[in-house]
Protein backbone atom coordinates (compact mmCIF):
# COMPACT_ATOMS: atom_id res chain seq x y z
CA UNK A 1 0.00 0.00 0.00
CA UNK A 2 1.17 3.44 -1.11
CA UNK A 3 1.77 6.23 1.28
CA UNK A 4 -1.20 8.07 0.13
CA UNK A 5 -3.60 5.62 0.81
CA UNK A 6 -1.54 5.50 4.58
CA UNK A 7 -1.87 9.38 4.61
CA UNK A 8 -5.50 9.13 3.67
CA UNK A 9 -6.59 6.55 6.02
CA UNK A 10 -4.79 8.30 8.81
CA UNK A 11 -6.70 11.40 7.98
CA UNK A 12 -9.96 9.35 8.21
CA UNK A 13 -8.80 8.19 11.99
CA UNK A 14 -8.11 11.90 12.73
CA UNK A 15 -11.51 12.90 11.74
CA UNK A 16 -13.12 10.06 13.66
CA UNK A 17 -10.56 10.88 17.07
CA UNK A 18 -12.14 14.92 16.33
CA UNK A 19 -15.56 13.67 16.76
CA UNK A 20 -15.29 11.74 19.87
CA UNK A 21 -12.89 14.35 21.52
CA UNK A 22 -14.03 17.36 20.43
CA UNK A 23 -16.44 18.17 23.47
CA UNK A 24 -13.16 17.28 25.73
CA UNK A 25 -11.27 20.44 27.04
CA UNK A 26 -9.37 19.34 29.53
CA UNK A 27 -6.46 16.92 29.61
CA UNK A 28 -8.09 14.20 27.23
CA UNK A 29 -8.51 16.24 24.08
CA UNK A 30 -7.71 16.08 20.80
CA UNK A 31 -5.09 17.89 21.03
CA UNK A 32 -3.12 15.67 23.38
CA UNK A 33 -3.57 12.98 20.92
CA UNK A 34 -2.01 14.49 18.46
CA UNK A 35 0.78 15.67 20.43
CA UNK A 36 0.93 11.44 21.95
CA UNK A 37 0.86 10.73 18.27
CA UNK A 38 3.88 12.85 17.14
CA UNK A 39 6.23 12.35 20.34
CA UNK A 40 5.39 8.55 19.31
CA UNK A 41 6.71 9.09 15.87
CA UNK A 42 9.82 11.05 17.30
CA UNK A 43 10.41 7.98 19.50
CA UNK A 44 9.67 4.85 16.56
CA UNK A 45 11.60 7.16 14.15
CA UNK A 46 14.81 6.83 16.27
CA UNK A 47 14.88 3.24 17.28
CA UNK A 48 16.82 1.15 15.38
CA UNK A 49 14.35 -1.84 15.39
CA UNK A 50 11.47 -3.05 12.87
CA UNK A 51 8.85 -0.23 14.16
CA UNK A 52 5.20 -0.44 12.68
CA UNK A 53 4.62 3.33 12.01
CA UNK A 54 0.62 3.12 10.85
CA UNK A 55 0.08 1.18 13.72
CA UNK A 56 1.83 3.87 16.34
CA UNK A 57 0.21 6.28 14.66
CA UNK A 58 -3.27 4.92 14.91
CA UNK A 59 -2.98 4.24 18.51
CA UNK A 60 -1.41 7.58 19.68
CA UNK A 61 -4.54 8.99 17.75
CA UNK A 62 -7.16 6.89 19.48
CA UNK A 63 -6.10 6.09 23.07
CA UNK A 64 -8.31 7.57 25.08
CA UNK A 65 -11.58 7.20 22.85
CA UNK A 66 -11.87 3.91 25.01
CA UNK A 67 -10.33 5.63 28.10
CA UNK A 68 -13.36 5.82 31.29
CA UNK A 69 -12.52 9.51 31.84
CA UNK A 70 -14.02 9.94 27.98
CA UNK A 71 -16.01 7.66 27.60
CA UNK A 72 -18.97 7.00 29.61
CA UNK A 73 -19.51 3.14 28.56
CA UNK A 74 -16.53 1.69 27.33
CA UNK A 75 -17.56 -1.41 25.54
CA UNK A 76 -19.98 0.49 23.27
CA UNK A 77 -16.23 3.03 22.71
CA UNK A 78 -14.24 -0.54 21.92
CA UNK A 79 -16.84 -2.14 19.68
CA UNK A 80 -17.20 1.67 17.71
CA UNK A 81 -13.82 1.81 16.77
CA UNK A 82 -13.21 -1.59 16.00
CA UNK A 83 -15.99 -0.92 13.40
CA UNK A 84 -14.41 2.15 12.39
CA UNK A 85 -10.65 1.13 11.23
CA UNK A 86 -12.26 -1.79 9.83
CA UNK A 87 -14.47 0.48 8.12
CA UNK A 88 -11.89 2.79 7.02
CA UNK A 89 -9.31 -0.12 5.61
CA UNK A 90 -7.19 -1.62 8.39
CA UNK A 91 -7.14 -5.37 9.11
CA UNK A 92 -8.60 -7.25 11.29
CA UNK A 93 -4.81 -8.19 12.67
CA UNK A 94 -4.19 -3.99 12.44
CA UNK A 95 -7.12 -3.58 14.42
CA UNK A 96 -6.34 -5.82 17.21
CA UNK A 97 -2.70 -4.77 17.61
CA UNK A 98 -3.71 -0.68 17.98
CA UNK A 99 -6.93 -2.30 20.56
CA UNK A 100 -3.96 -4.33 22.53
CA UNK A 101 -1.91 -1.22 22.41
CA UNK A 102 -4.69 1.31 23.92
CA UNK A 103 -5.85 -1.33 26.20
CA UNK A 104 -3.06 -1.42 28.53
CA UNK A 105 -2.20 2.14 27.94
CA UNK A 106 -2.75 3.66 30.86
CA UNK A 107 -1.10 4.35 34.24
CA UNK A 108 -3.75 3.49 36.33
CA UNK A 109 -3.68 0.07 35.22
CA UNK A 110 -0.61 -1.19 35.83
CA UNK A 111 -0.03 -3.20 32.94
CA UNK A 112 2.83 -2.94 30.12
CA UNK A 113 2.02 -3.48 26.50
CA UNK A 114 3.28 -6.25 25.21
CA UNK A 115 4.71 -5.03 21.80
CA UNK A 116 7.81 -2.48 20.92
CA UNK A 117 5.05 -0.17 19.22
CA UNK A 118 2.82 -0.25 22.55
CA UNK A 119 5.76 0.43 24.68
CA UNK A 120 6.21 3.49 22.15
CA UNK A 121 2.94 4.51 22.44
CA UNK A 122 3.16 4.32 25.81
CA UNK A 123 6.21 6.20 26.76
CA UNK A 124 5.06 9.52 24.43
CA UNK A 125 1.61 9.46 26.31
CA UNK A 126 3.07 9.42 29.46
CA UNK A 127 5.55 12.06 28.33
CA UNK A 128 2.37 13.98 28.10
CA UNK A 129 1.90 13.45 31.94
CA UNK A 130 5.60 15.12 32.36
CA UNK A 131 6.59 18.85 32.23
CA UNK A 132 4.53 22.14 31.44
CA UNK A 133 2.25 20.98 29.25
CA UNK A 134 1.65 18.15 32.23
CA UNK A 135 0.86 20.58 34.65
CA UNK A 136 -1.56 22.69 32.66
CA UNK A 137 -2.91 19.23 32.35
CA UNK A 138 -3.25 18.13 35.93
CA UNK A 139 -4.84 21.90 37.01
CA UNK A 140 -7.58 21.54 34.04
CA UNK A 141 -8.71 18.28 34.87
CA UNK A 142 -8.51 18.60 38.49
CA UNK A 143 -10.74 21.86 38.04
CA UNK A 144 -13.06 19.87 36.44
CA UNK A 145 -13.39 17.66 38.86
CA UNK A 146 -13.88 20.20 41.70
CA UNK A 147 -10.33 19.21 43.39
CA UNK A 148 -8.23 22.15 45.12
CA UNK A 149 -5.36 23.08 44.09
CA UNK A 150 -2.91 22.56 47.19
CA UNK A 151 -4.23 21.57 50.81
CA UNK A 152 -1.38 20.53 52.87
CA UNK A 153 -2.33 16.72 53.96
CA UNK A 154 -4.75 16.26 50.75
CA UNK A 155 -4.36 13.58 48.69
CA UNK A 156 -6.80 14.93 46.07
CA UNK A 157 -5.43 18.20 45.31
CA UNK A 158 -3.90 18.92 42.02
CA UNK A 159 -0.31 19.42 43.79
CA UNK A 160 -1.03 15.64 45.57
CA UNK A 161 -1.13 14.24 42.11
CA UNK A 162 2.58 15.03 40.79
CA UNK A 163 3.37 12.93 43.86
CA UNK A 164 0.73 10.22 42.93
CA UNK A 165 1.90 10.15 39.30
CA UNK A 166 3.79 12.79 37.66
CA UNK A 167 7.16 12.56 39.18
CA UNK A 168 7.09 8.97 39.20
CA UNK A 169 6.85 8.50 35.40
CA UNK A 170 10.67 9.47 34.65
CA UNK A 171 11.42 6.07 35.83
CA UNK A 172 9.13 3.77 33.87
CA UNK A 173 9.65 4.71 30.62
CA UNK A 174 10.71 1.70 28.27
CA UNK A 175 12.66 3.55 25.72
CA UNK A 176 16.15 5.44 25.50
CA UNK A 177 14.69 8.19 23.41
CA UNK A 178 11.37 8.22 25.94
CA UNK A 179 14.29 8.54 29.27
CA UNK A 180 15.99 11.38 27.96
CA UNK A 181 13.15 13.57 27.07
CA UNK A 182 11.78 12.42 30.77
CA UNK A 183 14.44 13.66 32.49
CA UNK A 184 14.73 17.19 31.18
CA UNK A 185 10.89 17.39 31.54
CA UNK A 186 10.81 15.47 35.31
CA UNK A 187 13.63 18.20 36.39
CA UNK A 188 11.21 21.14 35.33
CA UNK A 189 8.18 19.44 37.45
CA UNK A 190 10.68 19.82 40.05
CA UNK A 191 11.59 23.27 39.89
CA UNK A 192 7.75 24.19 39.27
CA UNK A 193 7.55 22.79 43.03
CA UNK A 194 10.22 24.49 44.41
CA UNK A 195 8.65 28.11 43.29
CA UNK A 196 5.09 26.81 43.81
CA UNK A 197 6.19 26.14 47.85
CA UNK A 198 7.52 29.47 48.11
CA UNK A 199 4.37 31.24 46.66
CA UNK A 200 2.08 29.50 48.51
CA UNK A 201 4.02 29.99 51.72
CA UNK A 202 4.92 33.52 50.69
CA UNK A 203 8.55 32.62 51.33
CA UNK A 204 9.69 34.77 48.03
CA UNK A 205 8.36 37.64 49.02
CA UNK A 206 10.82 37.52 51.94
CA UNK A 207 13.44 36.87 50.02
CA UNK A 208 12.56 39.94 48.00
CA UNK A 209 12.47 42.18 51.33
CA UNK A 210 15.38 41.03 53.89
Amino acid sequence: MGGGDRLNKLDKVKEYALSKLHTEVTAHDFSHSLRVMKIANHIGNKMTGDVDMEIINVAGLTHDIIDKKVAPNIEEAIRSLSEELLKIGYTASQMEHVLDIIQNLSFSSGKTPRTLEGKIVQDADRLEAIGAIAIARTFAYGGRLNRPIYEEGDKSTGIAHFYDKLLLLKDRMHTEVGKEIALSRHEFMKDYLRQFYKEWSLEDLEQDNP
